[in-house]
């Protein structure tokens, strides 16, 4: 009997003390409210649009000094351009009056019209200048030598020139006439051919040799013997206008 209260009291006992046992806590992490949740596209719309426009910015900030400094180059182009244009013109104006008007009689010509030669070439009338050697050559290296000056070897492919060439103080020189072997004929510096007309003014005319002229008829020699040289180059023209200025005359 004394053992059976015992039990029943050990039991009651021990319900007691589950009864105060506190539950846990639910450890479950509890997510973000809705509200939170539905926020995060907006805010990362609006962050990539902030990206866009800062790029945009960039963008146009970077076109916008380039587009500034091509147009100050150009600028400055166009200042240098019209600085240059107007010391060639006050250096023309000075060219003009200096030789075509106060300078010595043989350049004082044609009125409002001036022609031009490079020191040491000569007008002899026309618009061409001409440069007299004053030692002999092969005709290679006269050839080379016009070349060197931007002129060519002394043409003579009308009446009127050769009667001019006639007048030259020296009798004998190089022209640019040579024979071309692939085309088996005659041909001039400008790579013309040699007319019928101007053959009239030729003798002894051989294949593989380089033209002369010899007092007045146009002969032709082995291209390494050496002669005196003629090269002409265009004249520079000037021109008066109205106003006392002097301007380049274009043919």
């Amino acid at each position: 009997m004394t053992e059976e209260v015992t039990y029943a009291n050990l039991k009651f006992g021990n319900s007691h003390v589950l009864h105060n046992i506190p539950e846990p806590e639910d450890t479950k992490e509890k997510g973000p409210p809705t509200s939170s949740r539905s926020c995060w596209p907006v805010v990362l719309i609006l962050f990539m649009l902030c990206l866009a426009l800062l790029m945009a910015l960039v963008t146009l900030a970077v076109l916008f000094f380039q587009i500034s400094k091509d147009y100050r180059t150009q600028l400055r182009d166009l200042m240098t351009k019209n600085e240059l244009h107007a010391n060639l013109s006050n250096m023309l104006q000075a060219i003009g009056h200096q030789l075509c008007l106060e300078g010595e009689k043989n350049l004082q010509n044609n009125g409002q019209n001036c022609t031009l030669c490079p020191a040491n070439w000569k007008w002899e009338g026309g618009d061409t200048c001409y440069y007299h050697s004053e030692e002999v050559k092969s005709w290679k290296q006269s050839d080379q030598f016009c070349s060197s000056k931007n002129s060519t070897l002394l043409l003579i492919k009308d009446e009127a020139k050769l009667e001019l060439v006639k007048k030259f103080p020296r009798n004998t020189y190089w022209l640019g006439l040579t024979f071309r072997a692939q085309n088996r004929d005659w041909y001039w510096a400008d790579n013309t051919a040699l007319t019928e007309q101007q053959k009239s003014w030729v003798k002894h005319l051989n294949s593989q040799s380089c033209g002369y002229f010899y007092y007045t008829t146009i002969y032709s020699r082995q291209c390494k013997e050496e002669f005196y040289y003629v090269c002409e180059k265009p004249a520079i023209q000037l021109q008066r206008g109205n106003e006392e200025d002097w301007f380049v005359r274009i043919k």
